[in-house]
Order: structure tokens, then sequence, then C-alpha cells
């Protein structure tokens, strides 16, 4: 597996890149429940998993980990890393979904990582893959229920987001963070009710779109 190698000056330098680089191709960056991942009491690791819908979630998310100051890791396949070699400075580290020893390796450092820093903060997309919007079930591969079950003491909490076309020339970001839930060792971890939770923050987030009920958002670009 290739590890992560993160680098505080790259970082620095990639946050002011991409903040640019999302200004330039998207006409906002919208979030709902912001202050709950800035909260101070970072006793506990935080999970954060994602829906998978297009190639720039990565960068959402890294946009999100540096409003809310997190020090944040990302879990992404292998193939992917490779080629975006550069961003394992940001905390980036591989998954081979396809072999099971290997992926068990990785969620075993991934709980390490945690482990090792309580203020520390891991997204996981857990379809594996990008995937339509639209797709029910959502396909949850095991891996999140695992890592939760390895990590022990931590917070978790979905984050879900949808990129739409309105009456700008320029696309939207919609993000949604639902509140964290706190998990002890040895609690039952079943992956349908990780799915099951980030289903209804996508319908909550569609009806806040539909609606146009923006109160409690952010924009972050």
């Amino acid at each position: 597996m290739l590890t992560a190698a993160k680098s505080r000056w790259f970082e620095n330098l990639f946050a002011l890149y991409n903040s640019n680089l999302l200004r330039r191709r998207f006409h906002s960056f919208r979030i709902k429940g912001l202050p709950g991942l800035t909260e101070p009491d970072r006793s506990k690791p935080l999970i954060l998993y994602a829906n998978h819908t297009s190639w720039w979630d990565g960068l959402a998310a890294f946009q999100i980990s540096r409003a809310a100051h997190l020090d944040a890791y990302l879990m992404m396949e292998e193939r992917q890393l490779r080629r975006y070699f550069l961003f394992r400075k940001l905390g980036a580290f591989s998954v081979v979904r396809e072999n099971p020893r290997e992926a068990y390796r990785t969620l075993e450092y991934a709980a390490d990582l945690l482990y090792e820093d309580p203020g520390r903060c891991l997204w996981i997309f857990p379809q594996g893959k990008i995937t339509p919007a639209g797709k029910r079930p959502l396909g949850f591969y095991k891996g999140i229920g695992k890592l939760v079950e390895i990590a022990g003491d931590c917070r978790v909490a979905p984050v879900v987001f949808r990129y739409e076309f309105e009456g700008e020339y320029k696309p939207s970001i919609y993000a949604a963070v639902a509140e964290c839930e706190v998990f002890v060792s040895g609690r039952e971890v079943t992956v349908d009710a990780f799915e099951k939770e980030m289903e209804d923050l996508l319908l909550s987030l569609g009806n806040d779109i539909v609606s146009r009920e923006f109160a409690g958002y952010r924009d972050l670009i």
C-alpha cells in the first residue's frame, strides 16, 4: 500500500491552489452542518464517510477540512493515488479493495493513524468508486463497518455532495454534514445503518435545494 506522507508546507500551498480552482470552476460551494466539525471537543478521532459521484469529491473534502481546521487523511483507490501521487502529501493513502488481505492492512493503518492522535480526521468513500448520484441502494463496501470496529472509540458522521447546474454559467456544489455519532469499543456496527443515514441526508439536502432553503449554509469559496 501507499502510505500518507503529509507535508504541512505543501498542504498550505495546495490550499491556495484548491480555493482558486474551485472559484474558477464553480459558482458557489454551500455547506450545512460545518459547525459540528469545528466543535472544541476532539478527544475522539473523527471518521467522515461521503458519497462519491464526482472526481471533485476529494477536492471538496479537502476544502471542508481546511474550513473546519481538521488534520485530515483520506483513503483513496491505489490506482488513482499512483496517478495523483502528490495527494500523499495531503494525507492520502491507498486501498486495494479487490484484495481482502491488502484492504484489511489499509484499515489497520487507518485505525493506527487515528489512534496516534485523537484530533485527526479520516475521510472514506464507502462506495469505492464514482457512482451515479441517483443509484440506490448506495452500495457500500463493508470496510466502513470494519474500520469503525477496529478504530474503537471514535466519532462518525456522513457527508453528502451534490453538483447542480442552476441559473448560472458554472455549477454549484452543495454539501451537508450530519451530527457526529459517538461509537465506543464493542458496540455493534452495521453497514446498512450507515447507508440509511447517508440516504436520509441526501434526501434532506435535495429538499433544501428544491425549496431554496439555505438558512444555516455557509459558502466555502
